[in-house]
């Protein structure tokens, strides 16, 4: 379990309540979550226009290594390349 803020996190069941998908929750994905946390992500990304959102906002900011680039070439793949 992660805690971010006000965010108490189980990664693996992504348990997010609608409007509080945010940049701060995905960071902490890439950053402390396990490939489970991240497939998991990747489905919701997937299904959920919010989490999308979420990933969307997070890429230019985040300092870690792989998971932006990746998840950029997910979403316009999945959404299209003009969102």
């Amino acid at each position: 379990m992660h805690y971010l803020g006000d965010y108490h996190m189980e990664h693996r069941h992504i348990n997010i309540k609608p409007g509080q998908w945010n940049a701060a929750i995905v960071h902490s994905i890439w950053e402390r979550g396990s490939e489970e946390d991240v497939r998991a992500l990747i489905r919701e990304v997937k299904k959920n226009s919010d989490a999308a959102h979420a990933v969307h906002k997070a890429i230019p900011h985040s300092k870690v290594y792989g998971w932006p680039k990746f998840f950029k070439m997910y979403l316009d793949k999945v959404y299209g390349k003009e969102r």
